[in-house]
């Protein structure tokens, strides 16, 4: 249940963003993302973001735990629910609630400081109490720039160890093999310690 709002949650979130007629500054436009894969990162990474509640966040103080993000712009929210809904159902069904830590992210580069980004960030705070969870709001492209290099446009899925270092991560709408892969990954890092 709590996954399902949370997915809605953010569907909701990034269509008001969108119905503001925000977020596209930036934004790459012309062509749709193809799936992109990338090597794993043998380096701890960390991010920095505003959650909705006004709360700071970051990848540093799940560490111990496993990290799952998606990070999407409003016009691919939907392109992988079912995944979403997947994993959530994997993460109840196996009791992983106390080793796994799910981050959705926001795509709000470009927003600049002011009214505009107020209003925006009011209306993502209103959806996101209706379904009582929370977003983390990437304001500043964070996760565009190095080592993430997450593509501005397209729904991205990456999978973190316990010590903050990427090991999967996917753009676009993922494949049978690419969930496989994706399983296999979560199930390799389910068992290291």
């Amino acid at each position: 249940m709590f996954a399902r709002l949370h997915v809605l949650g953010i569907v909701a979130c990034l269509a008001l963003v969108g119905a503001f007629g925000l977020g596209d500054r930036g934004r790459a436009q012309d062509t749709p993302p193809t799936p992109h894969e990338i090597p794993v990162l043998s380096e701890p990474t960390d991010f920095s973001l505003e959650e909705t509640s006004g709360v700071t966040r970051t990848l540093a103080a799940v560490r111990g735990r496993i990290a799952i993000v998606f990070y999407e712009d409003r016009e691919h929210t939907p392109d992988n629910q079912e995944l979403k809904m997947t994993l959530h159902r994997y993460v109840l069904d196996n009791g992983l609630r106390d080793q796994i830590t799910t981050y959705g992210v926001a795509n709000v580069a470009g927003i600049e400081e002011g009214v505009v980004r107020d209003m925006a960030r009011a209306a993502i705070r209103a959806v996101a109490a209706q379904y009582g969870i929370q977003i983390l709001l990437d304001w500043e492209g964070r996760l565009q720039r190095a080592p993430f290099s997450f593509p501005a446009s397209g729904s991205t899925i990456a999978l973190f160890d316990r010590q903050g270092r990427m090991r999967y991560r996917v753009t676009g709408v993922h494949t049978a093999a690419q969930q496989s892969e994706l399983f296999r990954t979560l199930r390799r890092l389910i068992r290291a310690t």
